[in-house]
């Protein structure tokens, strides 16, 4: 175990992180992919706020944020605790919609015409969802996005996340499944397929769960919407069982434990630290399909490739 003197000094070798502004944080969400965590936290977070995006994720925001909006009474953004007095549907929705238009523009044609088509299918999932959440909670208060933080006493830096729905007895982890956009066979046509909801929580989703339930204790529920149904999974699921997420939040620390120790033997060396992690498989579906210039020139200069 590190003294807190050696600890800050380990600190000194996250320096180079967010384009030199460091690395003062890990998620549980960002944890999976070593290779990924490389290329694109060596870059500025400015930059980061440019990368593509593909109109899922920003669905997956206009619902839970809406959801969120109407069904909470605290929403927290950053340092700031929220009192949500306005439950007006139109409005709620709107805003958050300008914000996605605003923040995350389309990557190209597709993208934009998905994007359009997306939100006659964002309502019924909003809905769905506000379903979900009143059977899981009823009418307990709830907050929304709280941070959390926690790490095992041999690591570095904090692990810090945001519970989606929190109640004083509860939490509740919201993932939507967005529709897919498929071209018509023959035709210069697209049209929304559904996408069904899983059968069993994916594990990457657990992780998230394990983690907030290690910083809270409290009945942990992992629930899934598309606009069709939902899925709610509990503590009676195998893979919410409370020995099961404490297990689950101990690889995970294991495996930021791992890589902090891998930053520290490289002393903040991003090119060296290249050399230990896979090189990019740029003909994964999505992982790589979106890069931007900085990400491209980021990918030649450590691993040699060009993207």
């Amino acid at each position: 175990m590190w003294k807190t003197k050696g600890k800050k000094q380990m600190k000194e070798y996250f320096k180079n992180f967010n384009g030199g502004q460091g690395l003062d944080h890990w998620s549980p969400s960002s944890s999976q992919n070593f290779t990924r965590f490389v290329l694109n936290y060596s870059l500025p977070q400015e930059l980061r706020r440019l990368f593509l995006i593909r109109y899922k994720a920003p669905f997956g925001n206009l619902v839970n944020n809406t959801t969120q909006r109407l069904t909470c009474e605290v929403l927290f953004e950053g340092d700031k605790k929220i009192t949500l007095k306005n439950k007006n549907y139109d409005d709620i929705f709107q805003q958050e919609l300008d914000e996605i238009n605003n923040n995350t523009p389309p990557v190209d044609d597709k993208d934009k015409l998905a994007r359009e088509m997306m939100i006659s299918f964002a309502h019924p999932t909003i809905n769905n969802m506000q379903k979900a959440v009143k059977e899981i909670f009823g009418n307990e208060k709830l907050v929304a996005e709280r941070y959390v933080s926690a790490k095992h006493n041999d690591m570095v830096i904090d692990i810090i996340g945001r519970i989606d729905y929190e109640s004083n007895e509860k939490i509740g982890e919201a993932k939507t499944k967005p529709p897919t956009i498929k071209k018509k066979r023959g035709k210069d046509e697209y049209y929304m397929a559904s996408t069904q909801l899983p059968t069993e929580p994916d594990p990457m989703h657990i992780n998230q769960v394990a983690f907030y339930y290690h910083c809270t204790k409290r009945k942990p529920f992992l629930f899934y919407v598309n606009e069709n149904e939902y899925t709610i999974f509990d503590n009676t699921h195998n893979m919410l069982r409370n020995d099961y997420l404490e297990y689950q939040y101990n690889l995970l620390t294991q495996r930021l434990k791992s890589w902090e120790q891998l930053i520290i033997f490289c002393k903040g060396d991003i090119q060296k630290l290249s050399s230990f992690a896979e090189p990019p498989e740029l003909n994964h579906p999505f992982y790589y399909r979106d890069l931007i210039d900085e990400q491209k020139k980021q990918i030649k200069q450590l691993w040699g490739l060009d993207a």
